[in-house]
């Protein structure tokens, strides 16, 4: 007998719309009444979906209970403790489980919180109990995955307003220090308002609750580019990926974070892993791209990053990106064009202003070039993250002895380590020869993050 093929429903707006509701109210039944919702394994953007079939039979089993209509929402509960939410989670996750093994489903639950890991288990969906601020937190999260200005800003805005509202949703906080990282790169925040902010956010998170993965995560990413502890942030990220496997943010952030520190085959790993559990993402390839010219795979990295930036020119990591690899070669014409690209899309004056000149000082010839961009690197050692290391790389692609020996020689005074493993691996193979170039440089080096 061939048995009937259910029919499937895509995405939570279309599973919502079944019951004649929005995308929140399917969400928040996924998490507080057991909504069987499916997704196909992948990341946080995999496929959601349900069986109609499933969805009936749930829904019988709403109208049988006494007192319960199953196309209402029940009213928000009273915001419980810490203790309590997480028996909340732990018994939800063990019902879920149960009820893929009664359907003989090959799906998990479609989550937004931790994971499914390795042996199956899933975790519920994690929303405030509020469904205001769910609206809110679930618009903040897409706000923030857009990496735009005014994304971030929005996003940074409600999450700021969860966290007062909700001052005991720890995704809040851990979403939040995700939201002002960002901002540093895409928005406009300096990296030492962005990382005390997003360190403060992190922190309250792991107090709230120390087994949330999405806070390790952040905490590793500070320590790594902020306090300079690569060990630690190695810690941090091993942890958060025991607590969420399947995390392709964390994938992402560790892979990026190891190609800085120089394990690239660990890094490339990384981020491929990354790249497949998140398909569609245009950050994880431009990464991936990067983490390739670190790896010394500069033809590679060209072709990928120039891909990239014809699909997607709105992309400015991407530029950022390709600017820095035409550079290496001394292609100065291609840099300026990278670079002017990716501050007007970045909207920062500043880095407009800097554009124009470089773009005034190239028709000068390249020395004018070479002197605006060196004064500039210079002036800001005490500003961006990584101290010397930038100022290094420019004096050797311009190839001035003279300047990056005094350039070490400052960072030697001052204790300094760089990552920065692509940058520093193109000035050892140039002064491969020089004796004392390379010993200076082999003091740069950092902990191991592996």
């Amino acid at each position: 007998m061939t048995l009937p093929s259910p029919t499937r429903i895509n995405g939570w707006k279309s599973i919502g719309a079944y019951f004649g509701r929005d995308r929140t109210t399917a969400m928040r039944w996924a998490q507080s009444r057991g909504l069987p919702v499916r997704r196909i394994p992948g990341g946080k953007t995999a496929t959601v979906y349900a069986l109609k079939e499933e969805l009936d039979a749930w829904a019988q089993r709403q109208a049988d209970a006494p007192d319960v209509d199953a196309t209402e929402d029940l009213p928000a509960p009273a915001a419980p403790s810490p203790r309590a939410r997480k028996r909340r989670t732990a018994w939800l996750a063990v019902a879920a489980v149960a009820a893929i093994v009664a359907a003989g489903g090959i799906g998990a639950f479609a989550l937004s919180g931790r994971q499914a890991d390795p042996a199956g288990a899933v975790a519920p969906l994690d929303l405030p109990d509020d469904p205001a601020l769910q609206d809110l937190y679930l618009q903040a999260r897409d706000d923030w995955a857009k990496r735009t200005p005014e994304g971030l800003t929005r996003a940074i805005q409600a999450l700021e307003t969860i966290t007062e509202r909700d001052p005991r949703f720890a995704p809040a906080f851990s979403a939040l220090a995700d939201a002002y990282l960002l901002a540093r790169e895409f928005g406009a925040l300096s990296d030492s308002q962005a990382f005390t902010k997003a360190k403060a956010a992190a922190q309250a998170s792991l107090r709230i609750d120390p087994d949330l993965a999405a806070a390790h995560r952040a905490m590793g990413f500070i320590q790594y580019w902020y306090d300079n502890d690569p060990a630690s942030a190695g810690q941090s990220f091993r942890r958060a990926l025991a607590l969420e496997p399947s995390s392709a943010q964390t994938h992402f952030w560790f892979g990026n974070v190891l190609s800085d520190n120089g394990a690239h085959p660990d890094a490339l790993r990384e981020l491929s892993r990354a790249r497949l559990l998140e398909p569609g993402s245009i950050a994880i390839p431009t990464d991936l791209a990067w983490a390739e010219w670190a790896a010394g795979r500069q033809t590679a990295a060209l072709a990928s990053l120039t891909r990239l930036v014809e699909t997607h020119p709105e992309f400015s990591v991407a530029q950022e990106c390709l600017a820095i690899v035409r550079l290496s070669d001394a292609d100065y014409a291609g840099y300026v064009e990278a670079y002017s690209q990716y501050a007007r899309l970045r909207g920062d004056a500043s880095l407009q202003a800097h554009a124009a000149a470089q773009e005034t000082s190239l028709r000068q010839g390249v020395p004018a070039l070479q002197k605006l961009m060196m004064a500039r690197a210079l002036d800001r050692v005490d500003i961006d993250a990584g101290g010397h290391a930038w100022p290094a790389f420019l004096a050797s692609v311009f190839e001035d002895r003279a300047a990056l020996l005094d350039i070490l020689q400052r960072a030697e005074a001052r204790g300094e380590t760089w990552g920065s493993a692509g940058t520093t691996a193109r000035i050892r193979h140039r002064w491969s020869g020089d004796a004392e170039i390379i010993a200076l440089l082999d003091r740069r080096k950092p902990a191991s993050v592996a």
